[in-house]
């Protein structure tokens, strides 16, 4: 049984529709695993970035890609935007990713 539903930013649908059908499968496994285990999926899977952002973290290839999102009312995961981990700490991709979690908050949208 599914914990919670996923909801898409546009980011995050352009961004998985670029991938090759490999990549594809193998992000959508980790989408997937956040979606049947929802908040009890911890590390290495996920990590809290600040307050309610959270990342999904895996690997690409030989790269490690996140994908931050947060947990919203009705178990809903919203996946806001993907970034390539290049840095200990990705203080600009946080940031951008938590603009977007506010956005979506205030306008009291969902991401579909």
């Amino acid at each position: 049984m599914t914990w919670g539903r996923i909801e898409l930013h546009p980011e995050v649908v352009d961004w998985l529709q670029e991938l090759s059908d490999d990549d594809f499968g193998h992000a959508a496994f980790y989408i997937d695993l956040l979606a049947d285990r929802g908040t009890l999926l911890g590390e290495p899977y996920t990590r809290q970035l600040r307050g309610k952002l959270r990342e999904l973290r895996f690997h690409l290839g030989r790269e490690e890609r996140r994908i931050s999102y947060f947990i919203a009312a009705g178990r809903r995961i919203v996946l806001l935007t993907v970034f390539r981990k290049t840095k200990p700490r990705e203080t600009a991709q946080i940031d951008r990713a938590e603009a977007a979690m506010k956005r979506c908050v205030s306008e009291s949208h969902t991401a579909e």
